[in-house]
């Protein structure tokens, strides 16, 4: 069985400026990861579809799943937890866990309560404050409990949620208006024992698994299940599984289940209850979408406390849901009824409409095959992230791989006729020395596209050609030598060396190990690695410092530097500062988790980020590059900051640095997007070859051009300059 798998991830959402808080309902990447190697452990084949935006894409581009294992919970609005499974029924496709109708309910704790009320469930007296103004008429005996209406993980309870007097009721109240912009839900204040509850199963099959006591410890916020005692659960909160001997926990797990049933929940959640100061369990809200970390949230702790394991979680979930899933599909409109047969991650480009009201936008990529390495899946995601922001902002989207057969790429082109080409192809056939043959066939047929032209990619793409441009224009760079002046003894600057591909991007190849301390040595580790580093190899001085990513992003009125990202290495003494694969892509090693994109530099770094800034503009003429690109410096002790590299064509996914960059300077994605398209470049002539189907030579060298007239290319001048001179990497650095 096919399984779609939907969710935010917190990560994501972090990148592009959400807070700490706003995301603590979100999911960390290893939950996902756990659930999905558990489905597929069970037999099932798997799709990470994301958040609603990718799975509503995903959808209008035909793909289908047997089930969707759905834990999203959404962004905006008392409806948040039920878009997912709102537009899954819309297409008859199932999926885990309750209906939209059951999660906007438990959402809104004030409608849930109205609801389990009258089902004879006994709940703490309340009432809701929408303005000001209600605090005054609230006639509850004090002490009482105030919380948004709306919210989860005990977002907005803190230890002043505990209301005393009138005057405090509106104190309080008034804050919570203002934070969260939502009603506040005011209850008796419950004195008792707390638990959660965890359920398995829908209707008459569900069984309360157990209950869990939450219990404070003298460090926690006392008396309150408080944000702050969630967050910090290792130190201030002890849990403890319920003896369902113990009367008070007996009676907890029939309310609970009276709860989930009444409420029509389905498959596996939480349900929290409290008891009154005569040990009288009351209910306090449902979680009908409960976290599955295996590893810190409540259900699977819960579960593997009663004797559950998470294997077994998974699996009695999933028979749940199962037995939803109709013995025939479902009949649909035309145009919603397609099969449910995987679509291909690049289709074949179809024959073009004779009209069609949406401009074109082909994304032009490297070509994605099955089992593809980390970084090259991550060109998938960036793809799909794309792809909804372009669709926003009115365009058809179509993707294009970008291959050696050129005579092909350039006919699917033509056929398609885009109003521009979104250029995301870094490499070609996985091979970074050939970045841009992409924006020279695209000159040559005189189609516009985003990014940088094919001199700045050549140039930029050969790390030892733009050092030499660097050195040649004065822009310091570390040291260098090649492989062959290492070959012939020629290396006349002192180790530490690191030693990386002269063509490939991604870190490919780039690790701790990569640090070679003795000239000795650095021959042989060289030759040793070139298989690693895509058969390309020449050593820079290894430079002990800060690292910080610029990212620059093109306009109207020049380009622009966005803030600047320093990269953090929370790493024990004596482990190397490499900003290697494993820290970029590995998710599951400890580089990636200990390596931090910060933009909380200190007052007195000012100067140094003004220099930054300076130098990336200063590298942006130098190379000619367009549209976006990101530059990479390493500060060394003294101050000095040093150029790795100019990436003309970087990274524009959502956990990205350049979109979290835009972010931090109040950009949205949509807005970058924007500004790219905009300063997309576009060809010297009106693109005879394009438009004609390519006739005669005549025409191929009028299409062709690099977008800017006759002016005189700053880089390719520097460059030259730097070939004459010699060796560039034998003279080391530059002074700034």
């Amino acid at each position: 069985m096919k399984n779609g798998i939907t969710y935010d991830l917190r990560q994501e959402y972090l990148d592009i400026g959400f807070g700490e808080e706003d995301t603590v309902e979100f999911d960390r990447i290893d939950t996902v990861e756990a659930i999905e190697s558990t489905l597929r452990e069970l037999g099932h084949q798997t799709d990470r579809i994301g958040n609603v935006r990718r799975l509503v894409e995903r959808l209008s581009r035909g793909h289908r799943w047997d089930l969707v294992f759905n834990i999203a919970e959404g962004l905006y609005g008392f409806g948040r937890e039920a878009q997912v499974p709102a537009v899954l029924d819309a297409y008859a496709i199932p999926y885990t866990f309750s209906d939209p109708m059951v999660c906007a309910i438990a959402l809104h704790k004030a409608t849930c309560n109205r609801l389990v009320r009258d089902l004879g469930i006994p709940t703490a007296e309340f009432a809701v404050v929408s303005r000001i103004e209600d605090a005054d008429g609230v006639d509850l005996p004090f002490p009482l409990f105030a919380k948004p209406v709306a919210e989860g993980t005990s977002k907005g309870v803190t230890g002043v949620s505990k209301i005393r007097t009138r005057d405090d009721l509106r104190e309080t109240c008034r804050q919570l208006l203002e934070k969260f912009n939502q009603p506040v839900l005011v209850e008796t204040f419950l004195s008792g024992r707390e638990f959660t509850v965890g359920v398995v199963g829908t209707g008459d099959e569900a069984v309360a698994i157990g209950a869990m006591e939450v219990l404070l410890n003298n460090k926690a916020e006392q008396e309150v299940y408080s944000y702050h005692n969630k967050a910090h659960y290792e130190d201030l909160v002890e849990y403890r599984l319920g003896d369902p001997a113990d009367p008070a926990v007996a009676r907890t797990l029939d309310l609970a289940l009276d709860a989930w049933k009444g409420l029509g929940c389905r498959d596996a959640g939480r349900v929290d209850v409290r008891a009154d100061g005569d040990g009288n369990p009351r209910f306090l809200e449902v979680n009908p979408l409960a976290g599955l970390n295996p590893d810190i949230s409540d259900l699977p702790i819960l579960a593997k406390l009663s004797g559950v394991s998470y294997r077994d979680l998974i699996e009695r979930i999933m028979a749940s849901a199962t037995r939803r899933i109709p013995a025939r599909p479902a009949l649909l409109p035309a145009g919603l009824a397609t099969t449910r047969a995987a679509v291909p991650k690049v289709p074949k480009p179809p024959r073009v409409p004779a009209s069609r009201t949406a401009p074109r936008v082909v994304m032009l990529h490297e070509k994605i095959d099955s089992g593809a390495p980390a970084d090259l899946s991550d060109l998938a995601t960036e793809m799909d992230f794309l792809t909804g922001i372009l669709t926003r902002l009115g365009y058809d989207v179509m993707p294009l791989a970008m291959t050696l057969d050129m005579r092909s790429v350039a006919h699917a082109l033509r056929r398609l006729r885009p109003a521009v080409v979104f250029n995301l192809a870094e490499t070609v056939d996985r091979q970074g020395r050939l970045a841009h043959l992409a924006p020279s066939l695209l000159d040559r047929l005189g189609v516009p596209y985003t990014g940088s032209g094919p001199e700045a990619m050549l140039q930029t793409s050969s790390k030892v050609m733009a050092k030499r441009a660097l050195a040649a224009a004065g822009v310091p760079t570390p040291a260098w030598v090649t492989l062959d002046e290492v070959s012939a003894g020629e290396i006349h600057f002192d180790p530490p060396y690191i030693v990386k591909s002269v063509w490939e991007e991604a870190s490919i190849g780039l690790d701790e190990d990569s640090v070679v301390p003795d000239r000795g040595r650095l021959l042989h580790e060289m030759e040793l690695r070139l298989p690693l580093l895509g058969g390309s190899a020449f050593a820079e001085q290894f430079v002990e410092g800060r690292e910080f990513n610029v990212g620059v992003l093109g306009g109207p009125g020049g380009p622009e530097v966005l803030p600047v990202a320093e990269m953090t290495f929370d790493y024990p003494e004596g482990k190397l500062r490499v900003l290697g694969y494993r820290a970029k892509w590995d998710e599951n090693s400890y580089e990636y988790s200990h390596t931090v994109r910060s933009y909380d530099l200190r007052p007195d770094d000012a100067p140094l980020l003004e220099r930054l800034r300076a130098v990336a503009i200063r590298c942006w003429h130098l190379f000619g590059c367009s549209g976006y690109a990101r530059v990479d410096f390493r500060v060394a002790n003294d101050g000095t900051p040093y150029v790795l590299e100019v990436n003309a064509n970087p990274c524009l996914s959502a956990h990205a640095g350049f979109m979290a960059s835009a972010g931090r300077a109040g950009m949205t994605p949509e807005q970058v997007v924007q500004r790219i398209l905009a300063d997309a470049r576009r060809p010297h002539r009106s693109g005879e070859l394009f438009l004609s189907g390519g006739k005669g030579a005549k025409g191929a060298r009028a299409a062709g051009g690099n977008g800017k007239g006759t002016k005189t290319n700053a880089a390719s001048s520097g460059n030259g300059d730097a070939q004459r001179n010699g060796r560039g990497g034998a003279r080391g650095p530059v002074p700034p």
